[in-house]
């Protein structure tokens, strides 16, 4: 039985380098079941040990290894490569973030947007013999906002970036407003707030990539269309009350 080969052209960056990029192939014997984790894995082993990508748990929960594949932002341990035997495959870094060394991207800015959200409960007070509680609906309300593992490929498929690369972006607002529907926290204004410019919701192309590429079905562009409504609700409802009804003489 021939032995099947998978060919790879890996998008190379080193700094220390000139030039800086390039683009390197390589082949790897192909074992059933294989994703691209493993074949790159098995090149940096192999062939070429200063190949440099991300990855933790292999199991799609760290997120750590997003990269574009054949024009498409994946992750390398969710994708099978039996369809890169017959065509080469492209592999390149996730777009919008800046390369530090060939698949490993600079997600400082990333994680800076991410704290601006402060992530984490701000709970109302409550006295010692009383817990927060949550009805059930609430909580299914608000799970799809909870499975976000901060690959970034939501970032790197929003086109809105190439506008604005100021932009808070999809995750960021998803967490956003898993917040601001937890009748937990009391941020609600804050929230709100945070995400009223034209750096947050309203720099939202609403083209849905973000949620058709989510590898755990985030639904980002859903959460800023509410988060627009409610904070149009919000303006309208100041509007009304700062009207003068006239008094009757």
């Amino acid at each position: 039985m021939s032995t099947k080969m998978l060919t790879l052209k890996i998008k190379r960056f080193n700094p220390n380098r000139i030039p800086h990029d390039w683009v390197e192939t390589f082949s790897v014997e192909y074992r059933k079941g294989m994703n691209l984790l493993e074949a790159l894995l098995h090149i940096q082993d192999e062939q070429d040990g200063t190949l440099s990508f991300r990855y933790s748990c292999r199991g799609a929960v760290c997120g750590s290894c997003a990269m574009k594949v054949n024009g498409k932002v994946v992750l390398a341990c969710r994708t099978h490569v039996e369809d890169f035997l017959e065509k080469p495959a492209l592999i390149a870094p996730l777009p919008y973030f800046p390369v530090l060394r060939d698949l490993v991207v600079d997600m400082s800015d990333f994680f800076a947007r991410y704290r601006e959200i402060e992530p984490w409960l701000h709970g109302e007070p409550v006295s010692s013999n009383e817990e927060y509680s949550m009805d059930e609906e609430k909580q299914k309300e608000i799970e799809p906002y909870i499975n976000c593992i901060l690959c970034g490929i939501c970032f790197g498929v929003c086109p809105a970036f190439e506008r604005d690369s100021r932009y808070l972006g999809p995750a960021m607002l998803a967490k956003a407003y898993r917040f601001f529907l937890d009748p937990r926290d009391k941020r609600s204004k804050e929230l709100l707030n945070a995400a009223d410019s034209q750096m947050g919701v309203w720099a939202c192309n609403t083209v849905f990539s973000c949620l058709t590429v989510c590898p755990k079905e985030v639904p980002p562009t859903h959460a800023i269309l509410k988060l627009r409504r409610r904070i149009l609700k919000e303006r309208l409802g100041r509007v009304f009350n700062s009207l003068t009804i006239p008094s009757k003489e």
